[in-house]
């Protein structure tokens, strides 16, 4: 009888451990599932007020082409971040065949939550506040030179104009070998490939870079000499930015 019985008790605890792992398995897809779901909507209302940036400036586009973009790259982000925790991974390969299917799901999802979320104010008075929300972090100088990047303008003669990152308040002209401040201090020798067109994109350039790390602090530009070289930085003390422009 007591062989019998721990028999038993030993298929039984078997069974168990084989039970237990089976769950175990079981359940790595959704844990993957639910993980990607919960960062996906949580970005989706961190981003909101940059997604509403991007839909102004780029006025031109259909804007379910910019919103969808924008959830995509949300998604293919958080899933690389899951995809690198070894622990959610270990013994399940699921992804690799259901990773379109779930994201066409999680990015419907996404788009429900956004619009919804605009739905909850009148629409009009909700984007407005945003906007002007974002517009008084954001210098206006540096958001000019985006739109003007971004070709909102269609007068030629006002896209022309280049205004002084340093002193906002001058104009940049250029000679044949000098790009200058009508205001400031600000000089730039031109290399042969500098010209006013050239600048006017970098600034913009690196203005969506500051934008896109996240920090809503308004940089600041400098002209500084270094081993006898002079250049425009951009810098920034909230996201510890230094960097040339030109």
């Amino acid at each position: 009888m007591e062989e019998g019985g721990a028999s038993r008790e030993k298929q039984n605890g078997s069974a168990t451990r084989s039970s237990l792992k089976s769950d175990s398995q079981w359940n790595k897809p959704q844990i993957w599932k639910q993980k990607l779901r919960e960062n996906c909507y949580k970005r989706v209302r961190e981003d909101r007020n940059r997604l509403l940036w991007k839909l102004r400036c780029n006025q031109r586009q259909k804007e379910h082409h910019i919103v969808t973009s924008a959830f995509e790259d949300i998604v293919s982000d958080e899933f690389d971040k899951i995809n690198g925790d070894d622990v959610l991974w270990e013994e399940y390969e699921g992804p690799h065949t259901t990773y379109e299917v779930e994201c066409q799901d999680i990015l419907l999802e996404m788009q429900r939550i956004f619009y919804e979320d605009l739905k909850s104010q009148p629409p009009l008075q909700d984007l407005e506040s945003d906007i002007e929300a974002w517009e008084n972090e954001v210098d206006e100088y540096l958001a000019r030179a985006v739109y003007e990047h971004m070709q909102l303008n269609g007068d030629k003669a006002h896209k022309e104009e280049i205004w002084c990152p340093i002193c906002k308040q001058g104009e940049l002209k250029d000679t044949h070998h000098l790009i200058y401040c009508t205001r400031c201090e600000l000089r730039l020798n031109k290399a042969d490939e500098l010209s006013l067109g050239f600048l006017r994109d970098r600034l913009a350039e690196v203005h969506i870079e500051h934008l896109d790390r996240g920090c809503k602090l308004k940089p600041k530009f400098c002209i500084k000499t270094k081993f006898n070289l002079t250049a425009l930085y951009i810098s920034c003390e909230g996201c510890d930015t230094f960097e040339v422009v030109i």
